[in-house]
């Protein structure tokens, strides 16, 4: 019994995480002052287009999806799915407090209008250009993908595997699409889930037992 307690609890700490969380990132938002703007020139030379907007919020289901397949299928994969997931989004808090960030890229009035124009707008009525480095968006996109990708592969669903990898990439750059984020903030997601996947690939010693060295 105290065996079967002790393996439910490994699975269980992920799930209770998430209302250790939400406590603390809506305690910055709303104490979020003295903004820094971290938006650079760059920016400027990525369009608004709002049909971006459908793989943004894409990332919910893709999530969702990700996390299920890769437990029931590979629990090594899924402790360092999980454990990348926690890492990003403490490390998303910890800035937040410390380096109070913004966005200053959203259009001020829409060009057009017609049902993406409208996800946009309400997009941006729940969410405040704030807060935004690294992006969660896509630290998370890119961990659950790289991991839902990799088991698919080690199962020859290889079309499915390169569709993760397309899916978890075109809700990444759809950030900057939608002038929700920025190239400063997507590359420091992009780049710390990466080191963060390393790092955990090496501690729950996948490569000891990996065939998909070469995905």
């Amino acid at each position: 019994m105290e065996q079967t307690l002790k393996e439910k609890f490994k699975y269980w700490q992920f799930v209770l995480y998430v209302p250790i969380y939400l406590p603390f990132f809506f305690l910055v938002e709303k104490t979020t002052h003295d903004v820094t703007y971290i938006n650079i020139p760059l920016d400027e030379c990525i369009p608004f287009v709002e049909e971006f907007i459908v793989p943004y919020f894409l990332w919910f289901p893709f999530m969702a999806v990700a996390i299920a397949y890769v437990f029931f299928k590979d629990k090594k994969e899924f402790f360092a799915m999980c454990w990348n997931l926690i890492i990003g989004m403490s490390l998303f808090i910890v800035v937040s407090f410390f380096f109070p960030n913004g966005l200053d890229l959203r259009p001020g009035t829409m060009p057009r209008d017609n049902i993406f124009i409208w996800a946009c707008e309400y997009l941006y009525k729940i969410d405040t250009p704030t807060n935004v480095l690294p992006s969660i968006h896509v630290f998370n996109s890119l961990a659950c993908g790289i991991s839902f990708g990799r088991v698919l592969w080690r199962e020859k669903h290889k079309k499915s595997a390169i569709a993760a990898y397309a899916m978890a990439g075109l809700i990444c750059i759809s950030t900057m699409f939608v002038k929700q984020h920025s190239v400063v903030d997507v590359a420091a997601g992009l780049l710390l889930s990466g080191l963060c996947f390393l790092l955990l690939r090496r501690l729950y010693k996948h490569e000891a037992n990996d065939k998909s060295d070469n995905v």
